[in-house]
């Protein structure tokens, strides 16, 4: 682990590079820039650093002068605590910096000292992963703790501080194990993104419940997605005129529980030197995000995700339109699914299909043997393909080409919603059967669902002459 002084010196070499970069014959603006914030975030570490080396310092020293100042009763109450600056120092490096309004609705919520609370959450979680002899769970894993970007998104979502304590409760994990602080689940959450086709496009919530239901209106048409209509009218109307009618239903979404297990000798787990959260937190999210991807696609709904083509077929009756063959693509038939679906939807609207889908597509040739997909004047170098002006997302759990299937899916995929619950928890073993091997065992148990919400933002293909 690098000292302050070096972090220090890094954050100079930082700046001195950004420099040079300015000052070049052609110079490089953006890299400068980007390396000027590396050489901030690198100072602000150093001097975090440096407060919290002050401080353990003077813990280390006995405090000899035990008498009262001249003037305080003994009998006086004991004055409020002062904040802690290494403390601070300590948790905006590790969760960023706050807002008054934050930092208010956290000590409403846990108390004044709600950054000691959740340095030390981080410090026991840790421990606790490091030692698996030990079966009993310490309170603070028994402890949600709410984070600054975790209330941010959960004012966004419309949640107040009353229903933040509900939740305080009620994501207590009925699964058994350590419930890990809440920002290692974010981080894990967050990463899922980069490595998936639907998440990072579709609608995501939030629950602490084993289901939500979300209102959805009905009654609408190729343009309106209601019943809702919108009247013109005289100066003075007669009553009744501008009324319209819109009609609701609901859209219940269970939530499901997903575990990933992965298997860590005892040597890198007694490793002071290996970041085991880290590493558990950067193999899970890849196991997950292939995981869920595939449910959300193709999940049957019992027990899992329900999926947009569950099983790979058309169980929920999307609108589709036929290929024009009964065994092959044809391009008509990709010009027709593009039309599929109404106007409004197509704006943010991507395909989706396997490998071997899209390479059919590339060999698609007209009568005098050019092929119709043509890579270079619809692509710019270096930006993402398209087709037919739309982006195409490879995804290998999609059907493949055949009589009857349903290889491309072409919608927003908004449409799409996802339930994730707050609340996560991981496991640990080690017994008879790990121990031989020398082996440590987590679990990790979270709990998700996923359903389409708005089926009509979605469009198929199916493989059909007819």
């Amino acid at each position: 682990m690098k000292t302050a002084e070096q972090i220090f010196a890094l954050a100079k070499e930082k700046a001195i590079a950004a420099k040079a970069l300015l000052e070049a014959e052609t110079p490089d603006v953006p890299k400068a820039l980007a390396m000027l914030a590396e050489s901030e975030e690198l100072e602000k570490q150093a001097k975090a650093m440096k407060a919290a080396e002050a401080k353990i310092k003077a813990l280390s020293e006995p405090d000899r002068n035990l008498s009262l100042p001249t003037g305080e009763d003994k009998n006086d109450p004991p004055a409020a605590p002062k904040e802690d600056p290494a403390i601070k120092a300590a948790y905006a490096l590790r969760y960023g910096d706050e807002n008054d309004a934050t930092s208010q609705i956290l000590r409403d919520l846990h108390g004044p000292d709600y950054a000691v609370k959740r340095i030390r959450q981080a410090q026991v979680f840790n421990r606790w992963l490091r030692t698996p002899w030990d079966q009993s769970v310490p309170p603070e894993g028994r402890a949600f703790l709410w984070t600054p970007k975790s209330i941010k998104r959960a004012l966004e979502e419309g949640m107040d501080v009353a229903a933040m304590k509900t939740v305080m409760v009620e994501a207590q994990d009925t699964l058994g194990g350590y419930i890990v602080p809440e920002d290692w689940r974010m981080t894990l959450i967050e990463r899922l993104p980069g490595m998936t086709v639907v998440r990072p496009r579709a609608t995501v919530l939030t629950t602490s419940r084993d289901a939500v239901e979300i209102p959805t209106s009905t009654g609408g048409d190729s343009q309106y997605s209601s019943a809702v209509r919108v009247t013109w009218v005289e100066e003075t109307p007669t009553a009744g005129t501008a009324a319209t009618n819109p009609t609701f239903g609901l859209e219940k979404i269970p939530v499901h529980t997903v575990m990933a297990e992965t298997f860590l000798s005892r040597n890198l787990v007694e490793d002071a030197a290996f970041n085991l959260a880290g590493w558990l937190s950067q193999k899970f999210s890849e196991a997950s995000a292939i995981d869920e991807d595939n449910k959300f696609l193709t999940g049957i709904g019992a027990g899992v995700p329900q999926g947009i083509l569950p099983n790979g077929a058309n169980g929920l009756g999307l609108t589709y339109d036929i290929s024009g063959d009964a065994d092959e693509l044809t391009w008509d038939g990709l010009i027709a699914v593009t039309y599929g679906i109404d106007a409004q939807y197509r704006q943010n609207a991507v395909w989706i299909g396997e490998k071997a889908t899209y390479e059919a597509i590339a060999k698609l040739k007209d009568g005098d043997g050019n092929y119709l997909w043509r890579y270079g004047r619809d692509n710019v170098s270096g930006q993402p393909l398209t087709l037919q002006g739309y982006p195409v997302l490879e995804q290998e759990v999609m059907p493949t080409i055949g009589a009857g299937t349903f290889p491309l899916l072409f919608g927003d995929l908004r449409g799409y919603y996802i339930v994730d619950r707050i609340g996560m928890s991981v496991e640990r073993y080690l017994d008879s059967s790990t121990a031989r091997i020398n082996q440590v065992c987590y679990v990790m148990r979270r709990r998700l669902g996923g359903q389409v919400g708005e089926s009509w933002r979605f469009g198929l293909q199916k493989v059909a002459a007819s």
